[in-house]
């Protein structure tokens, strides 16, 4: 009787392991160098360093974001839940901030969600996003309003 009640155990603690994976795998992280400070970051403050209103930390450090190219899951996550926007209005926003000189520049695009997670590796200041399960130990996920990727509540998903 023991050892159906301890095989069952496991096969529940798998299956949970399992959902919370699958979760995660439905949320996109956001990730920066893991010698930033920042830990947990409000939507509203994501937004601004995203759209290059704000461009340091709240310690000074500037700030370097990289997205993903078109076409990808997780730009499309991306541009609706930091951006609300679509393509064209991406593009529009950053050809009239980059010509107003509110902001430098667009954020720099990369062709995969590896080619992210490794410049913002090795790149002080960096910030950018892949699917919550592409993340590892190389970069730091950043928490928003107080939730990581596959916890309740978390707002930014990948469809």
């Amino acid at each position: 009787m023991k050892a159906k009640f301890f095989l069952a155990l496991l096969a529940f603690a798998g299956l949970t392991g399992l959902a919370a994976a699958q979760d995660k795998a439905a949320d996109l992280a956001i990730i920066a160098n893991k010698s930033t400070k920042l830990d947990n970051v409000s939507t509203a403050d994501l937004k601004r360093y995203f759209k290059a209103e704000k461009t340091k930390t709240p310690d000074g450090t500037k700030l370097v974001v990289v997205a993903c190219d078109q076409g990808t899951p997780e730009r499309a996550a991306a541009l609706a839940g930091l951006y609300a926007m679509n393509e064209a209005e991406y593009s529009d926003y950053f050809v009239e901030a980059t010509f107003t000189g509110a902001v430098a520049a667009a954020p720099k695009s990369l062709a995969s969600a590896a080619a992210v997670k490794a410049f913002v590796a090795s790149t002080p200041g960096a910030l950018g996003y892949v699917k919550g399960s592409e993340t590892d130990d190389s970069v730091q996920v950043l928490k928003i309003d107080g939730k990581l990727p596959g916890e309740a509540g978390y707002k930014l998903k990948v469809k």
